[in-house]
């Protein structure tokens, strides 16, 4: 089964953008790149509309990552 990103509406588009960005701050902390405080310093300079939905999913998946 293969999706067309293009092809979906700009909010879906956003909301897979929040999610691979989490996923990577998530991977970066894995691998000892970054700090955790690093990644909620970024987090917290973004739009407070996205800042909950970013720390949802980053902890998810550090969660899923450190496991």
């Amino acid at each position: 089964m293969s999706f067309n990103l293009c092809l979906l509406p700009r909010e879906d588009k956003y909301q897979i953008q929040l999610d691979y960005e989490a996923s990577f701050w998530a991977y970066q902390i894995k691998r000892n790149k970054k700090t955790r405080e690093q990644v909620y310093n970024t987090i917290h300079s973004r739009p407070v509309a996205e800042q909950t939905v970013l720390k949802q999913k980053f902890e998810q998946y550090l969660a899923l990552m450190l496991s």
